[in-house]
């Protein structure tokens, strides 16, 4: 070899090193690149959506189309690709080694437009444009495997030697490729562009609606979590107060020392403590003490058996002075729960911070709501609406405007944009009911239409977070018995909803709980009727029923039929002290074992005339 050929084949190979560190540096930097959380583009984007979109775009176009990784390994399957280029190039050793290098280099990140260059395999020309997220770069698309009627075909079929191609089946392929001007090539890397900036804003906000629900996920699971410990804080207050003067004679017993005891406070008053209870006779001694030196005496750990248990007591008395001391007062604690009771407490605080978060969350999703409807129905608009600009921008990209919407009705788009915007529309009646149900009431009382009220804490119950692990609300067949004209009733919506909540729910958790066994589907009946100055309700499920015991003890507070950690026994105390106090209503329920359960509900009808019902024979 000559010595000037063989420092030119030195200097191509220096120039060859140097081109492929640079294209490997690039390549690197793409497969580090990471979206937060390892977040993959299959997570965000349904594939098979996507693999529609290219093939259409392919179509549509006349352009080879596919997505990759930033690696260059392929997402979807190739749309449209050349024979020249899958058959007879990418065969080849070193053809398919040249295609690689090249998809690289086109579809490295750029934010400033697509990459558009000839390929440095056969010299077709390409495009890419990248697709990331919150500055991560996720993915290409590539086009091209397009030629003009400039690119030089002996220079092509000197390339299939070698490479090593059979010539003439590299030059029937070549004469397939598609021939298309640069300029309408470059217009459509454009509309690429704008593409996948597109898919980038979407695939952000799939990536902040994921982490939304993620968060509210958690912070449900936390407040279920919670609610063992809020049950436990309020079952957990074991103070038994004893109030007695100077001479030892009871003057005050409260409930707790009643249920303790079996005493009632009329029974006791006036009385020695010794005579009421024989085992505080020692106390005595303590209480001259007290009252002597004016400070509280304490004795921790006491030992009291009660139903053959060894219970630990701290019995405090405390001096009572006014004006003079004339009196003691002795508290009897249960320390055996003290340390959960205080570890209990802390986790209110959470439960309540973090129903905060939660509505706080809700606000959010509204966002992204919002945005998909508008997106959607701008989609909608431009793919089927008659429009001037629509049927200009059809005609500049070559299309009739009849054939997109006939293509788009052919493919189901629309009935696909239809299914998107019911579904957000469902969504944000659900974060709206929320909304409105975790808001303070604000104790504002008005002239309320009782059925929407219903209504809505139905609607409530079919999205409760703990119901949905259960079992499905769908499977509850209700049934609407509502006459029309009903009065109103002047009330405080947010209470009365939280009331028929309650009802809801906890009739929804015994069918559910009794479904196997009852061998019956599980039914709702509502009935709305209108009485004697009066809105009468009735929310009748037919769940396992309950015995008669049960039913005296139904609105007690914390008593409850649940398994620990389930319920806190405080749902249908609270739901009567709204009704009846809170509303000046009455309630009551009536039931039989296996034949399910019937709440009643009588609210004053207000004098503000009535609002319109809605009647409906059977809905579910």
């Amino acid at each position: 070899m000559k010595r000037k050929e063989l420092q030119d084949k030195i200097a191509f190979l220096v120039d060859e090193l140097t081109v492929a560190e640079k294209e490997l540096a690039a390549l690197n930097n793409s497969e580090t690149s990471t979206t937060p959380g390892g977040i993959r583009f299959t997570d965000l984007f349904d594939l098979d959506s996507i693999q529609a979109i290219q093939d259409a775009f392919a179509a549509a176009t006349g352009v080879a189309s596919i997505i990759t990784l930033p690696s260059g390994e392929p997402i979807t399957q190739p749309s449209n690709f050349s024979t020249l280029c899958q058959d007879v190039i990418r065969k080849t050793e070193k053809g398919l080694c040249n295609c690689m290098r090249s998809d690289a280099v086109i579809g490295r990140l750029n934010t400033a437009g697509p990459n558009v260059s000839q390929c440095m395999s056969a010299g077709l020309w390409d495009c890419g444009a990248s697709i990331s997220v919150d500055g991560h770069h996720l993915a290409n698309w590539l086009i091209g495997q397009i030629r003009n009627e400039e690119l030089d075909s002996n220079q092509i079929l000197a390339y299939a030697k070698e490479i090593g191609a059979d010539e003439a089946a590299f030059s029937r392929a070549f004469a397939q490729v598609t021939v298309m001007p640069l300029e309408q090539f470059n217009r459509i890397c454009d509309f690429l562009f704008l593409m996948a900036n597109l898919m980038s804003l979407t695939a952000y906000q799939n990536l902040q609606l994921r982490n939304y629900v993620s968060q509210i996920h958690s912070s449900n699971n936390e407040l279920a979590h919670l609610r063992n410990f809020l049950s436990n804080i309020i079952d957990s207050m074991p103070s038994m107060l004893v109030g007695v003067d100077p001479e030892g004679r009871i003057t005050h017993w409260n409930m707790r020392a009643a249920d303790a005891t079996g005493f009632a406070k009329a029974e006791v008053e006036g009385k020695q403590l010794a005579d009421v209870m024989p085992e505080w006779a020692n106390e005595m001694d303590k209480i001259t003490r007290a009252i002597r030196e004016r400070k509280p005496i304490v004795d921790e750990k006491v030992a009291e058996e009660r139903d053959g248990v060894t219970h630990y007591n701290d019995v405090s008395v405390y001096p009572l002075i006014a004006n003079g001391v004339d009196g003691a007062v002795i508290r009897v604690d249960d320390i055996t729960e003290r340390v959960r009771i205080e570890e209990m407490m802390i986790q209110s605080e959470k439960m309540m911070s973090l129903g905060g978060l939660a509505a706080g969350i809700a606000h959010e999703i509204n966002n992204p709501l919002a945005a998909i409807l508008g997106y959607t129905s701008l989609l909608n608009k431009r793919l089927l609406e008659d429009t001037r600009k629509n049927r200009r921008v059809a005609e500049e990209a070559g299309l009739q405007f009849e054939d997109v919407a006939a293509y788009v009705k052919a493919r189901g788009i629309d009935a696909m944009l239809d299914g998107v915007m019911d579904s957000s529309r469902r969504a944000g009646r659900v974060v709206t009911n929320m909304l409105g149900f975790s808001r303070r009431s604000g104790g504002l009382f008005y002239h309320e239409d009782v059925i929407p009220i219903l209504e809505r804490a139905l609607e409530l119950v079919k999205s409760d977070h703990d119901l949905e692990h259960s079992y499905d609300f769908r499977d509850i067949k209700v049934i609407r018995e509502y006459d029309e004209d009903l009065p109103t009733v002047y009330c405080d919506a947010t209470n009365l909803q939280q009331a028929f909540f309650n009802i809801l729910r906890n009739g929804a958790q015994a069918m559910a709980g009794a479904y196997q066994e009852l061998d019956r589907a599980p039914r709702f009946v509502l009935r709305c009727h209108a009485t004697d100055g009066a809105v009468h309700v009735e929310i009748e499920d037919n769940g396992p029923g309950m015995s008669p015991e049960v039913q005296r003890r139904i609105f007690e507070p914390f008593f409850t039929t649940k398994g620990v950690g389930v319920g806190t026994g405080l749902g249908m105390s609270v739901t009567y002290f709204i009704i009846t106090e809170s509303l000046s209503g009455s309630m009551s329920v009536s039931s039989s074992p296996g034949f399910g359960a019937t709440f009643s509900v009588d609210l004053p009808a207000s004098k503000a005339g009535s609002a319109s019902g809605v009647k409906s024979d059977d809905a579910s």
